[in-house]
């Protein structure tokens, strides 16, 4: 064997080893991209739904103290720091028909009662949960009465909807 031989043979090995290496290590990059980049667009959904998360609905019976009678509606709730907007909350009565859904322009932060009425618009006002002294008790039993969907835009102008097992998209 000649020395020149050798030394191509030593060359050529080291370089098929670099370029090896080279390749594993790009994929391993390529990998490592792809990981922040779900992670960084994992991040923007939360910053982006972080607000939605913070508002539903429930259907809700008002026990008034005075007679012991019951009325039912539903409580809205909107936990965030800003105004909801194009707030609508689909409903089911008590024999498990959609009834005229609630419709609000604006829904600032808090909790509030809508009950229902037999009159034209089917709710009175929104009324804050925390100015009644009846008390309010989530219905969470009835197959009936129910929540079926709600949609609403937040305050960065995004649109969300909550499907009647409560889990929030942006259609």
């Amino acid at each position: 064997m000649e020395l020149g031989s050798l030394a191509d043979i030593v060359t050529a090995a080291t370089a098929i080893g670099a370029l090896s290496a080279a390749i594993v290590g790009a994929r391993h990059g390529r990998r490592l991209l792809e990981r922040e980049a779900k992670r960084d667009e994992s991040a923007v959904l939360r910053e982006r739904s972080a607000q939605a998360s913070k508002v539903f609905a429930w259907v809700a019976s008002r026990i008034h103290l005075a007679d012991d009678r019951r009325t039912y509606g539903v409580v809205v709730v909107n936990s965030s720091e800003q105004a909801i907007y194009d707030v609508v909350v689909r409903v089911t009565d008590s024999s498990a028909r959609e009834r005229r859904p609630i419709t609000l322009t604006i829904l600032p932060p808090g909790a509030y009662f809508l009950e229902e009425t037999l009159e034209a618009y089917a709710w009175k006002y929104a009324s804050r949960l925390r100015s009644f002294d009846d008390e309010i008790r989530p219905v969470t039993k009835s197959r009936k009465r129910r929540i079926v969907g709600m949609s609403f835009r937040d305050s960065a102008n995004n649109v969300w909807t909550r499907d009647e097992e409560g889990v929030l998209a942006s259609p």
